[in-house]
């Protein structure tokens, strides 16, 4: 199967679905956070069908639905891997720490108390010598 674009997002969906409609059978492939960013790929769903992706533009993020047929859909799922969670309770923590995983190139999620990024561990010594303390984790990430 090759798939040239995003053909809707799985939270409309599931709002259909909410008003009484027949359930969905999900079918997911699972991209890592830098293979998002692709616009080609070959990946395996989770029940073993070939999927070549070759999209006309942008890019794709969880939840965009590449295939549908009545209520059959095959979405995109991002895969747990490595990441650095980094607590800060306050901005100066924020600030180090972003600083730090920018002179890496790393990409990053800011949330209200922590950053994400991906693992790394030269990172890891350089948080931990701001005096912070990275914690390595397995979740989705997907900045």
């Amino acid at each position: 199967m090759i798939v040239t674009k995003v053909v809707g997002k799985l939270r409309d969906l599931e709002e259909d679905q909410q008003h009484g409609k027949e359930a969905l059978t999900i079918e997911q492939v699972f991209l890592s956070w830098d293979e998002l960013q692709k616009r080609i790929l070959r990946k395996t769903s989770d029940v073993g069908r070939d999927i070549g992706i070759q999209l006309e533009s942008g890019h794709l993020h969880p939840g965009d639905i590449l295939y549908r047929e009545d209520n059959h859909v095959i979405v995109v799922r991002v895969k747990e891997e490595a990441v650095l969670l980094v607590p800060v309770r306050n901005m100066k923590e924020m600030g180090l720490a972003a600083h730090a995983i920018g002179n890496m190139h790393a990409p990053i999620e800011v949330k209200s108390d922590s950053l994400l990024t991906p693992y790394n561990s030269v990172l890891v010594e350089q948080l931990t010598k701001l005096g912070l303390s990275p914690v390595k984790e397995d979740r989705a990430f997907a900045p």
